[in-house]
């Protein structure tokens, strides 16, 4: 494993508030227009867990070491070295890692308009288009027993190294690697049909925690988000738990806790402004749900930044 600080910099999947919207999507821009393509290398010693947001690229996660749990849309998943991740375009998606065991990885982020083709073209109609389109996805998933995992995996690090050393005409290359990479996926049968009803819940969730991430220092209920969703409170509770993984108190708090987080690092207010800055109207309480989540005080976290 690379010797790195546990205080580098945070993975994709670990962004700051700052650089989500208001609707959790990246502001981030990965590679350009012209390549829109990025790689990255990073931990998660810093933001252990993160309220769930989307982009409209794809990504695929490879897990160096550790141990965590990752939700992608309804889907809790275990995951640890060696696993790969696809995080399909417009996936709610979020990272818990083991305290023990810090996740490190490497990931691939790209615009799928980076392989699109002409109308007609075979490869943009039976498999670009779906995926864009949001009528198919690939498996969330895929593990070292699993059937194509060593072409698949090879050709992840061929991908990241190809992008990273930049050599003559690399753009030529990306491409065709990226399209090897899709055809073992779906010769391995990875590509599954989304599911209608599962797309409207998506975007009610989406915009719950939309408004979650607007309001997270006032008082919310479950009634109150209930009705930004358009469902019935019991329907609210039922869905919202499948697509975070956690009931309302808990994501509410881990949301809370990530932005106290950020303050810590950026600001010099004292713990008692940041509990209540990030709704926690009682400081012990802060400090104890804080500990809890990251295994010292957030006095401890702050001094070990220095």
């Amino acid at each position: 494993m690379q010797n790195q600080s546990p205080f580098s910099t945070v993975a994709l999947a670990l962004k700051a508030p700052s650089e989500v919207d208001n609707t959790l999507k990246e502001r981030n821009t990965h590679g350009s227009f012209e390549l829109p393509i990025e790689t990255y290398t990073d931990n998660c010693a810093i933001f252990h867990t993160l309220y769930n947001h989307w982009h409209d690229e794809m990504e695929i996660i490879c897990i160096e070491d550790g141990i965590g749990m990752v939700r992608l849309n309804r889907e809790s998943l275990r995951v640890k070295k060696g696993d790969l991740l696809i995080v399909n375009p417009g996936v709610l998606h979020g990272i818990k890692t083991d305290l023990k065991h810090i996740l490190y990885f490497k990931s691939i982020v790209f615009d799928l308009e980076f392989l699109r083709g002409s109308a007609g073209d075979l490869c943009q109609e039976r498999v670009i288009s779906p995926l864009m389109e949001n009528r198919a996805e690939f498996v969330h998933q895929i593990c070292p027993q699993d059937k194509n995992y060593e072409k698949i995996y090879r050709l992840f690090f061929q991908i990241h190294d190809c992008h990273r050393l930049k050599e003559a005409y690399y753009f030529v290359k990306l491409k065709a690697l990226l399209y090897e990479f899709f055809h073992e996926m779906l010769v391995a049968n990875y590509i599954i049909p989304t599911d209608t009803e599962h797309n409207k819940n998506l975007s009610s969730i989406k915009r719950v925690i939309d408004y979650m991430n607007q309001h997270y220092s006032e008082t919310l209920t479950a009634k109150d988000l209930a009705l930004s969703s358009n469902f019935s409170e019991y329907y609210f509770m039922k869905i919202f738990r499948q697509y975070t993984g956690k009931t309302l108190i808990g994501y509410l708090n881990d949301l809370r806790l990530e932005k106290a987080k950020t303050l810590l690092m950026h600001t010099q207010d004292s713990v008692t402004e940041i509990a209540l800055r990030t709704g926690f109207n009682n400081t012990s309480y802060f400090i104890k749900k804080f500990e809890q989540a990251n295994g010292i005080s957030p006095s401890k976290f702050r001094r070990n930044l220095l």
